[in-house]
């Protein structure tokens, strides 16, 4: 195995690390209205909650939110919260934060509850996407000040720009183009929690210190060349913008059934060879439901950003 190449530790047979799901805001709240994974449901408004009938739910005033959310992370307790709240959040291995940025209730519950998971959850993971360019001015500052707000508060920070939906599906209308946004979104949050283990949380912590944010790239191959198809679709991702020798950590997974390691092993040299400076995480997983095809999953790391 490659130096720079670490396998993720969970296998098969043994339990998953437990996932949380905090859908903030409208945007949020959607995405976990039709995902199975355990979830809460964050909002300032009845009817975002109200689209959420499996998942635990938090109602905040807009004017508590947003003085909760812009407390020094470290000095926030659960104490500090109304017991409403505290109820109902629940322990979990991994939180994980979804959220549309640029709205009040999205971006100011992100920040919130990523802070709050660090006091609940061994690991944070944020999942966002970004306004569209011809939405306002104040609205794409918002979620520049979140998206910051989230690189500092997130042990993992993946992000989307809503205009790669354009490129992505330019025909679709825009409410199918947001509903397939959501299963993008929830894609690398599925894919993890099959993958890791506890034991891996450090290393996946001190390769995303490397990296601002993360985009994902997922590919999808069927037949005698499934492989090489899926890894060269990934590697075609919209959301990604770094060129690829400036990549210094990636995370892999990759599914199928069952799971040929021969083809786990070529995707894992390709990728690596595409991605020659990153530190890359690797691993692999059975899925059903793909039938003869193989899937691969990947999420590279943008640079730092100057300063960070």
């Amino acid at each position: 195995m490659c130096a720079l190449q670490t396998p993720f530790s969970l296998r098969p047979g043994q339990s998953p690390l437990s996932f949380e799901v905090y859908g903030c805001g409208g945007a949020g709240c959607n995405l976990i209205a039709e995902s199975l994974l355990p979830s809460v449901a964050v909002g300032t408004s009845g009817a975002d909650l109200e689209r959420c009938p499996r998942s635990k739910k938090i109602a905040i005033e807009a004017s508590d939110l947003a003085g909760y959310a812009d407390a020094d992370p470290s000095v926030l307790s659960l104490e500090m919260l109304p017991a409403s709240i505290r109820s109902n959040i629940p322990e979990s291995d991994v939180s994980v934060l979804v959220a549309g940025l640029g709205g009040f209730a999205g971006s100011n519950g992100a920040r919130l509850f990523a802070s709050v998971s660090k006091l609940v959850s061994k690991m944070c993971i944020s999942v966002v996407s970004l306004p569209f360019s011809v939405e306002s001015i104040s609205r794409r500052e918002i979620a520049s000040r979140a998206l910051e707000g989230l690189r500092k508060r997130s042990d993992l920070l993946i992000s989307f720009e809503n205009d790669k939906l354009t490129s992505l599906v330019p025909k679709m209308t825009i409410d199918k183009a947001f509903r397939l946004m959501n299963a993008i979104m929830e894609r690398p949050i599925i894919d993890l929690r099959r993958v890791m283990s506890e034991s891996d949380i450090p290393m996946m912590r001190q390769l995303a210190s490397r990296s601002s944010d993360f985009k994902l790239g997922v590919g999808l191959g069927r037949g005698a060349m499934r492989d090489v198809e899926a890894t060269k679709e990934s590697l075609r991702s919209p959301w990604f913008g770094a060129e690829r020798e400036d990549v210094t950590s990636a995370f892999l997974m990759i599914s199928s059934y069952p799971i040929d390691q021969h083809e786990v092993n070529g995707i894992v040299r390709d990728i690596q060879a595409s991605l020659p400076n990153a530190r890359l995480m690797f691993g692999s997983y059975e899925d059903p439901l793909l039938g003869d095809r193989l899937r691969v999953t990947l999420l590279s790391g943008e640079p730092l950003l100057c300063g960070e």
